[in-house]
């Protein structure tokens, strides 16, 4: 409702109709009435933003990977990776009374044209190593593979070493902050021309403390432990130091 001052000839001040009037610098003054504020903050804005809020924050905790998998990609469609990994991922997400929710699973961290491998189940043992063995599929032998490793008590993850599709295996030692927490594994495929395939959401476990070298005993693996050469020694990935594969892989893209 509006306020007359100084008369019939006077100013008003608040809303006339479809016009507010108003003081500005000792003069009175009209303007057009928005009906819509810039910042409604209604119930569900605000549950909007906290929740692009959160994904966005997480699409950062998750940057080896999403920086990674989605270079090409996001740079063609003229977004940043961050805002594909988003878009992307939005049935993944949800939040319920003020509490978000992620669909680990579900989590697309790459996209591409390329042929995925085929995965086994995640294998832990006792001396902190996670081990995939897969099946290159109908990709190019070497094409690159590797795991995101991700831990969300954490708030972070391990983007691996690549290894070739021809070697079916790799791993990865993980420091003991991952000891008796979760982790998912996905499995990311690339290739030289900067080409991925969808991610493999590759599955979850405990990284249990009590777990047995599960790895069979040969005549090679009984000999005493050699001394890594500088080539073998642990690479650092994401702010983490963890050693390349086991096998003879490609450098790391």
């Amino acid at each position: 409702m509006a306020k007359q001052t100084g008369g019939h000839l006077g100013g008003f001040s608040g809303k006339l109709g479809t016009v507010v009037g108003y003081m500005w610098r000792g003069r009175w003054c009209v303007r057009a009435h928005n009906p819509y504020p810039a910042n409604p903050r209604t119930p569900r804005q605000v549950e909007h933003r906290e929740m692009f809020r959160q994904e966005v924050q997480l699409a950062a905790t998750m940057r080896a990977a999403v920086n990674k998998g989605f270079k090409e990609v996001s740079y063609e469609l003229g977004m940043t990776p961050y805002n594909l990994f988003v878009h992307l991922n939005q049935h993944a997400f949800s939040l319920n009374e003020g509490i978000f929710t992620v669909d680990y699973s579900a989590l697309r961290l790459s996209t591409g044209p390329l042929q995925e491998a085929v995965y086994g189940a995640p294998e832990w043992t006792a001396d902190n190593v996670l081990t995939v063995r897969f099946e290159g599929g109908s990709g190019r032998w070497n094409d690159y593979v590797r795991l995101y490793v991700y831990c969300p008590e954490w708030s972070t993850g391990i983007l691996t070493a690549p290894v070739y599709r021809k070697d079916k295996k790799v791993s990865v030692m993980l420091s003991d902050m991952f000891v008796g927490r979760e982790v998912h594994v996905y499995g990311l495929v690339s290739n030289d021309e900067g080409l991925w395939a969808e991610t493999t959401y590759v599955g979850s476990l405990v990284c249990d403390e009590t777990a047995e070298d599960n790895e069979p005993q040969t005549e090679e693996s009984a000999q005493p432990p050699v001394r890594p050469s500088a080539e073998s020694r642990p690479t650092a990935i994401n702010d983490k130091a963890i050693p390349a594969s086991a096998s003879t892989g490609p450098p790391a893209t």
